[in-house]
């Protein structure tokens, strides 16, 4: 099998990159980035992003959301992981992960299948999605982003690949060669 090469929807972030990403991001979009591994992401989701961003207070208020609000009007709630709401032929979910929950348009609802592959909401650093605390503000900044078109550096991106099984493998030769030879986290010449 050969691993897949990255694709501009999913791009190969260096190591050293992404740690410089973590600590020099923009405050008015992100308020935390947080690893992989520190969050649990399934690895069919964006199986090549380093981990997820959380959004900021500032951009949270921007869609419209404020602590303590109850979700935005006319979404379901069918169940404890997922909420959702219908927009003509699109459909925005919200989905646990772990503690976090996450933003689709265009997934699987309820198991009820669309047209098109689902999408999620990412910066545009190496597609890294974005991530709430709550499903409500999950759904203000969906319904935001879906109505308004996501504000400068996030966009909607495709969650899984086209070579799904190559992501996958890429992603776990790439973890093996990190923790094997510690010099590919550092860029050459430091």
């Amino acid at each position: 099998m050969h691993a897949m090469l990255p694709t501009r929807d999913h791009p190969h972030v260096i190591w050293y990159e992404w740690q410089t990403f973590k600590k020099e991001f923009s405050p008015y979009l992100i308020e935390e980035v947080l690893d992989r591994r520190d969050i649990e992401l399934p690895k069919w989701y964006l199986p090549i992003a380093r981990g997820a961003a959380v959004p900021s207070s500032y951009l949270l208020r921007r869609a419209g959301y404020r602590p303590g609000s109850y979700r935005a009007r006319g979404w379901r709630k069918p169940n404890r992981e997922e909420v959702w709401k219908d927009f003509g032929a699109d459909c925005l979910a919200v989905r646990r992960e772990q503690r976090l929950w996450r933003i689709e348009l265009n997934g699987l609802a309820l198991g009820r299948p669309h047209d098109h592959s689902g999408k999620t909401l990412v910066h545009n650093f190496g597609s890294t999605p974005i991530v709430t605390r709550n499903y409500q503000s999950a759904t203000y900044l969906a319904e935001f982003c879906l109505l308004n078109g996501p504000p400068p550096g996030l966009h909607w991106n495709d969650e899984c690949p086209d070579d799904m099984r190559g992501a996958i493998e890429f992603y776990r030769i790439r973890r093996i060669v990190e923790a094997v030879m510690p010099s590919t986290r550092t860029p050459r010449g430091k």
